[in-house]
């Protein structure tokens, strides 16, 4: 019998391509790892309601895909029973201090309120954001007003100019260096989530849950958030269209971008070879 691996699987920029769906090599592989009796979990960025989105969107759940790691690794949850297996958000305060801060600034952030997204202005970020997501939106004059619990993390966005996030970034890392982590998901998207909470820290936590040896995980993913999963997997995996970083602490670069079914090269190479 082979023996049980597990690919934890960034999906923007590494399972989807640009136009955001996934490539029909990328499901056929997805399901043949599955019935080999291995497990895909869906390890993404995106907030819970977005995550659940593309199980359903893509019908990753009838690819055999049930676990879904969203947040950056703050949840994980059993998408068949709708169980929360992990769970933690930001506190109220320091949300307040990263809005405030992002109004002096003029940059724009939001945050998450049960399945909506959450800002204080329209911006074409939020309409790009909304749109990819299929999430609802909801525009307030102050964020703080409509959170009752403490939201998995807040998003600064920029189409333009990334040097506005890297400005933000630098102001807040006296304030955030024992509360919170920060990178870039992709060059428009600047992540703040709790400290401790990454993508490396998601698959420790799924391996210990389910006693599967870090030898027997890949993990494939394209941009800063996923470095810290990819050097925690056994295999970790970059694809082609990777940020150097990424790249550099991989194991594995594929020889296709994500426009090219760069997970299918991956699961065949180390999942069903």
């Amino acid at each position: 019998m082979t023996e049980k691996k597990v690919l934890f699987l960034d999906m923007d920029g590494t399972t989807l391509n640009d136009q955001h769906e996934i490539p029909e090599d990328n499901l056929s592989a997805i399901k043949a790892a599955s019935e080999a009796g291995h497990d895909v979990v869906i390890t993404t960025g995106r907030p819970e309601a977005s995550a659940r989105n593309l199980m359903k969107k893509y019908r990753l759940d009838q690819a055999g895909c049930r676990y879904i790691i969203a947040n950056n690794g703050g949840t994980i949850l059993d998408y068949r029973t709708g169980e929360i297996l992990f769970s933690t958000g930001l506190p109220l305060p320091w949300v307040r201090d990263l809005v405030e801060e992002a109004r002096r600034q003029d940059v724009f952030i939001q945050t998450y309120a049960g399945d909506k997204v959450v800002a204080e202005k329209e911006n074409e970020g939020l309409d790009y954001y909304a749109k990819k997501n299929g999430m609802e939106r909801l525009v307030v004059p102050d964020i703080m007003a409509v959170l009752e619990r403490e939201p998995g993390k807040v998003l600064l966005i920029d189409m333009h100019d990334r040097s506005r996030l890297e400005k933000y970034k630098d102001s807040m890392e006296e304030w955030g260096r024992d509360k919170v982590e920060m990178y870039f998901s992709s060059r428009e998207f600047l992540e703040v989530v709790p400290k401790g909470i990454n993508k490396g820290n998601a698959v420790r936590a799924y391996c210990d849950m389910f006693h599967i040896p870090a030898a027997n995980t890949v993990a494939a993913g394209d941009e800063q958030n996923d470095l810290p999963m990819i050097l925690a997997a056994g295999v970790g995996c970059a694809a082609a269209n990777a940020v150097d970083e990424v790249k550099a602490g991989a194991d594995y670069i594929t020889e296709n971008d994500n426009n090219h079914s760069a997970v299918a090269e991956i699961i065949k190479k180390f999942m069903l070879s």
